[in-house]
């Protein structure tokens, strides 16, 4: 195993050269301590265990995936590493169309204060400025 000098500069130049890897590289060991803290899976201090994925051809043309203890944390961690960030990018991503859907189709803004105000509304909810002025067609489009 490298030296710990050597593994902090590995570590430096990863962090560099490859930010988005290296950013994948730390959410999935957060999440290996996360699942090896149990009772089955115990691990020394600095002591190491090996990861072992195998893969074997039934027949029928068919294949099973093989690992250890370790290999199945290793995997389950990784799997569980990319939903999150799956799920926190589509949470995003929903969350601004219907921001965006509610502004530019339920929503008039009020002339004095700018405020978003439901469709209809005859007077402005914070200001309380007449919406009569401004048509009912009239949506907001800009950001």
């Amino acid at each position: 195993m490298p030296s710990e000098y050597t593994r902090r500069q590995f570590t430096s130049w990863f962090k560099e050269t490859y930010p988005q890897e290296y950013y994948f590289f730390n959410k999935i060991e957060s999440n290996l301590g996360k699942l090896y803290s149990n009772d089955y899976l115990v691990l020394n201090d600095g002591e190491f265990a090996e990861i072992s994925i195998q893969i074997r051809k039934l027949e029928g043309d068919k294949y099973h995936l093989a690992t250890n203890q370790y290999g199945a944390i290793f995997l389950g961690s990784l799997f569980k590493t990319i939903l999150e960030e799956f799920n926190s990018n589509m949470e995003s991503i929903v969350s601004k169309k219907i921001k965006d859907e509610f502004e530019s189709k339920l929503a008039i803004k009020c002339s004095n204060c700018e405020n978003l105000n439901l469709s209809g509304s005859r007077y402005c909810n914070n200001c309380g400025t007449g919406l009569d002025d401004v048509s009912t067609n009239h949506r907001k489009s800009e950001r």
